[in-house]
């Protein structure tokens, strides 16, 4: 992949998955104890890939996206890829491995993508 236009719906896929896993994490982080300060500022990064991920939604293309939601993509895409790396446990078995590692691969090229 070398530009945008490359993007395909597999792709926009991956971007909405990462993005719903972190979505996902960020609400049960919420439902911990929190400091406001750290609960105010969960919550407005929480709103923000929601927003994002419902423009993804409804267009199924990039191009809907502002710079500053690309940037909100390449940090769910970041935040995909912390979360496998936080649950790839020695009890998965090797099916499961392979999806995690190639589900993360596939979130390092995106970024690698939208740093360009």
């Amino acid at each position: 992949m070398k530009s945008l236009a490359s993007i395909a719906d597999k792709e926009i896929e991956i971007i909405k998955m990462a993005l719903n896993d972190s979505i996902s994490d960020m609400s049960t982080e919420l439902k911990q104890e929190l400091s406001p300060e750290k609960k105010n500022e969960l919550t407005n990064f929480k709103a923000r890939y929601v927003r994002v991920f419902d423009k993804l939604k409804q267009s199924g293309s990039i191009y809907a996206l502002t710079e500053t939601d690309l940037d909100v993509v390449a940090a769910g895409l970041n935040d995909a890829m912390e979360l496998i790396e936080e649950n790839m446990t020695d009890d998965l078995s090797d099916e499961d491995v392979e999806e995690f590692l190639g589900y993360k691969n596939d979130c390092q090229r995106l970024v690698d993508l939208l740093s360009l």
